[in-house]
């Protein structure tokens, strides 16, 4: 991603990931995956972790 936008969406993603309702249904190794990007801050995260934690919240749109 690129323009200050990125923020604001990796901002939403942690938010919605880090809900404890949304968190549990996760399937366990993406759980594994997106807890060490969610423990960082989102300026911090590389392009890598955006599309892991973006992976994980599209499961999460279309299973919860």
């Amino acid at each position: 991603m690129s323009g200050g936008g990125h923020i604001i969406i990796r901002d939403a993603i942690k938010q919605a990931l880090s809900n404890p309702v949304v968190h549990g249904a996760l399937p366990a190794d993406t759980r594994a995956e997106v807890d060490p990007i969610l423990a960082k801050d989102t300026s911090a995260w590389t392009e890598n972790e955006d599309c892991l934690a973006f992976a994980a919240f599209h499961w999460a749109h279309a299973h919860c």
